[in-house]
């Protein structure tokens, strides 16, 4: 069972639901997880272009599972909320774009705008201590791994672990050399520990309900409650 899964049929019957950044990989959308716990609404919001390949597969998968009427929205949902057009959600997925942001406690505030109930959160995190024939990188359980501070010894310890260990092909920013661009969402920006992930959802105005370790530990996923 994907802990995302268990944690969406939880709490979406009867409610509103919204993908954000779900496009990736078409088959970890997870709209179509809520629709068939009976969401009395389903919406996608993805920065991918309208029209592009990804929002293609997209609807033939929703299409060759049956459901209909999910709403699609093509945007950064970072400018939806600033420039006011940002709808809302009583319940929010949201997995494998926060250590992608380079503002991660702003894109958690972004997120708890558009919901009313619960965010279903997912990031890729970093272990304590990785070891390995480069060294060893250890971190607090507090921390959180800012990728463009680097020295290269650490880079050649954390790139080995994430593609032999992990299997990730490319990590930019980690397995291959990136361009820092703040406005580019594509680099592994940030890689907090599993506690440091949880503090900062809860800076950011949710209560943590549930959580824990998915992606062989190299991810964390989170029920979360938006609080007043």
């Amino acid at each position: 069972m994907d802990l995302r899964d268990d944690y969406i049929r939880r709490v979406v019957r009867g409610r509103s639901f919204a993908d954000v950044g779900g496009l990736w990989g078409t088959v970890n959308e997870k709209v179509s997880v809520a629709a068939q716990a009976e969401a009395r609404s389903v919406a996608m919001i993805d920065i991918s272009p309208a029209g592009s390949e990804l929002w293609t597969l997209f609807s033939e998968r929703l299409a060759s599972l049956g459901i209909a009427g999910c709403e699609c929205t093509a945007s950064d949902v970072c400018a939806l909320v600033a420039n006011g057009s940002a709808p809302q959600f009583e319940i929010v997925h949201c997995s494998g774009v926060l250590y992608h942001h380079p503002n991660p406690i702003y894109f958690l505030e972004v997120l708890r705008r558009i919901n009313l109930r619960h965010l279903i959160l997912t990031s890729a995190v970093t272990r304590e201590a990785i070891s390995n024939s480069f060294g060893t990188y250890h971190i607090p359980p507090s921390g959180a791994i800012f990728v463009p501070a680097l020295e290269e010894r650490e880079r050649r310890i954390l790139a080995k672990f994430w593609r032999e260990e992990a299997g990730v092909g490319v990590c930019y920013g980690i397995t291959d050399a990136t361009r820092w661009d703040t406005r580019d969402f594509g680099p592994w920006w940030w890689l907090p520990t599993p506690r440091a992930m949880l503090a900062m959802a809860e800076c950011a105005g949710f209560r943590v309900l549930a959580s824990g370790p998915t992606w062989n530990d190299n991810a964390h996923t989170a029920l979360l409650e938006a609080v007043a």
